[in-house]
């Protein structure tokens, strides 16, 4: 696959990365409030699936004093037809204004550190 062809955004374009996420290296991670689920749960989800991926920013905003980084924001999953997976922005993130509500994306399965089942 191309440059051109690369279907994620990058810190360098888009001004965000996706956290990729190797399970076995993330399993005790203490700042996630559940673990990854595995592979095979990441790798089957549907459209309309609700996924957390987090979202690196190279310019974070400074809210209050403080900034981050990072942020774990929920998408809607809309289309699992191509070798990658599409949906929208579920969330208003906090530290950066180059996303919104709303906003499509493409990601892969091993960006996905939560999925959420409606419990």
């Amino acid at each position: 696959m191309s440059e051109d062809e690369y279907p994620y955004a990058s810190l360098e374009k888009e001004g965000y990365e996706l956290e990729p996420v190797e399970l076995d290296n993330w399993q005790d991670q203490g700042f996630l409030e559940h673990p990854v689920p595995a592979d095979d749960e990441r790798f089957n989800v549907q459209e309309g699936d609700i996924v957390k991926l987090i979202f690196h920013y190279a310019k974070p905003l400074k809210v209050q004093g403080k900034s981050f980084d990072a942020e774990h924001m929920w998408v809607v999953i809309t289309s699992t037809d191509k070798d990658y997976l599409t949906g929208f922005l579920d969330n208003e993130p906090s530290y950066t204004k180059i996303l919104s509500p709303g906003a499509e994306l493409n990601f892969h399965p091993e960006h996905i550190v939560d999925i959420w089942r409606g419990e």
